[in-house]
Formats: C-alpha cells, structure tokens, sequence
C-alpha cells in the first residue's frame, strides 16, 4: 500500500458522495444515552461514512448476492461501496472491487486475506462480516450497518472525548484489540478514521491491510502499509508488525481521543516519524487515571509494552469506576455500560 493510505474509506476520498443526485438516507440523527453523536450513516469494513447516498445509477448493480443495491455510499481506485438491503430488511454496506482490481490475482489474494480475517475477528466493538464472495467475477463483502461518526469526524466537530465517553472508547477498543490479537490477527491500521462512535459505544473497523501471524504476506514489497504517525517505532525502524505495534497504535489513540491532538505532533511523515522514533510523546490533557498505561503503551521498546489483554482489563476496569461515579450502581442499572464491560 502507498504512504499515508489507509482503508477503502480513505482511497474513496472520505464521504466519498460527490456528485448529483444525492438523496437522505433516514432519520437517525440523535445522541445516545452516553453522548456520541449519531446521525444517518452506512459504512463498510473499508471504512466509509456517509450522511447521504447518491442513487443507483443505471450502471450499478442491481443486486449484490441476495442483497439489492440501493444507492451508492463513495467511489475510488479500489472499489465501490454500496447501501444495500437484505431479504429481511437489514441495512448493509457493500464493498465491492473494480473491474480491473478483480483481474488483479495479488489483489484478489488480499480480499481473500481481508474477507478471511474478518471471518476470524468477533466481538462487541467489532464489525461483523456478514456475507463476502471473494471468488465472484468482481469480490464484494457486505458488512453490517452501524451509525455514528469516526474518532475524527467527532474530535472534528465537538472536540475530545472526557469523562464516560473516553473511558467507554478506550475499554470498547481495548477490547475489541486484544480480541483481534486472541484471533491471531495483527490490524496494523489503528488510527481515528478506522473507529467509528456508535451509539452503544466504538467500533474498529477496516481490516484491508491486516496480518494473520502466520508469515504470510499478501502486501506489495516495498511499500509502506499502514498511515505514518499511527506506526510504531519498530515498524519505522526494520518494518516489525505484531501485536506490540498495534498496542502502541492504540496509546497514539488515546491520548488522540483525550486531547483531539497527535501526541507526535504534525507535519510531514518524516518529521513525525522522527518524533515517533527519538521523542517523548506530548501527553498532557490524558486524564490521571489513563496517563500511566497510556504512556506505558507508547514505550520505544515493544518489549515495554504490556499486551492487549491486560489493557482492556484495566480499562474496562476503569471505566466500570466512571460508570458508578456516573450512573449509581451499575448493577442495578440496565444501560449499555454495564453491558460492555460484561463483554470485555
């Protein structure tokens, strides 16, 4: 993958709706019992996210597998993202590549590789792939329909997480790592716009470029895979991507969440690669209660990391602390806190 590529999403160009004929997808725009700000949105496991859909055009697809398209959530390079509808109903996202990817057999072997992962991975904080045909004349996958903005798209426009919010986003993706990590799967990609804010609490999303730890590579030598100043000091260093990366991926997103900044600051990807490698993170805005484990997940040496299953206790753990500060008893209390933590 090019330097600073990140998921479907980001090769879409974002919202991805540019054009005419764009239409309201629904009326789901509310705020959930803990804060995040939902409104109409489809999206994929390439990590798109829309407020519209633009209309089928007469060279769409009518159906995708049992599923009948819609409309069209964004375009680019890669693919096309669709809104679709099931037989029963149900809303989905489906991706489906171009053409001329789907003659390409090193592309074809990552969708393979994505649709396998996605297969793999399952838990409360992560999308569930629900249909995928990786051997179709064009591959497509279809994942579930989820509201809400990405880490970005709401630091964006309403500014960092604090209190519940933050605790809940970093149990719920803490989580969702070390569930990834028990799968055997390295995601390599952990950054704002591959986690999205639903109602009920995030979602890690985008599975494109991540690695089963069985040796095999189904990535172009040479080229950078994952987004520079999400990268760990390893990866710069000799191109190491385990599960360590992906814990120091995630204390850069934390402390992203706490501040709505790059504890590595800005720039061009040589100057915060830099940082990254020789400089100590800029973490003043964490909260007391996260700045030990989030510094400790920032370590240089992936040695000095703790794990992810030991993050997600303690921040389930902690969070478990804010919800009683909160709420009450939180046993005594059906919300969807409680409910996370029972499933971390």
């Amino acid at each position: 993958m090019e330097a600073g590529r990140g998921g479907l999403g980001d090769r879409l160009g974002g919202h991805g709706t540019g054009g005419s004929h764009l239409m309201p997808v629904g009326v789901w725009r509310r705020r959930s019992p803990l804060g995040f700000t939902s409104r109409p949105q489809l999206l994929s496991a390439g990590v798109l996210f829309v407020s519209r859909i633009a209309a089928r055009r007469a060279s769409d697809p009518a159906r995708i597998g049992r599923f009948r398209v819609v409309g069209v959530l964004g375009a680019g390079g890669m693919g096309t993202v669709y809104a679709a509808v099931g037989e029963r109903g149900e809303r989905v996202a489906v991706k489906a590549v171009h053409a001329g990817q789907a003659a390409d057999e090193q592309f074809r072997a990552r969708f393979r590789r994505e649709v396998q992962v996605l297969r793999r991975v399952s838990g409360p904080c992560l999308m569930p792939l629900l249909e995928a045909d990786p051997e179709a004349d064009i591959p497509w996958l279809a994942t579930t329909y989820v509201p809400g903005l990405t880490l970005g798209e709401h630091t964006a426009v309403h500014g960092s997480l604090a209190g519940i919010q933050l605790h809940l986003f970093a149990a719920g993706t803490a989580g969702a790592l070390a569930a990834v990590h028990a799968a055997g799967v390295v995601h390599r990609d952990l950054k704002p716009a591959n986690v999205i804010l639903a109602p009920d609490g995030p979602r890690v999303l985008d599975f494109g470029i991540a690695h089963v730890a069985d040796g095999t590579a189904v990535t172009r030598t040479g080229m950078l895979t994952g987004t520079p100043g999400w990268l760990s000091p390893e990866y710069y260093r000799d191109g190491t991507a385990g599960p360590p990366g992906d814990v120091f991926a995630w204390g850069v997103l934390l402390a992203f969440a706490a501040t709505g900044r790059h504890p590595f600051g800005t720039g061009n990807a040589e100057a915060v690669a830099f940082r990254v490698l020789s400089a100590e993170p800029d973490l003043d805005g964490v909260p007391d209660d996260l700045l030990s484990l989030v510094t400790a997940c920032l370590a240089k040496d992936p040695g000095h990391r703790p794990s992810s299953a030991p993050v997600a206790q303690k921040t389930a753990e902690l969070l478990g602390e804010q919800a009683t500060q909160v709420l009450g008893d939180v046993h005594d209390r059906p919300t969807e806190v409680p409910n996370l933590i029972a499933a971390q």
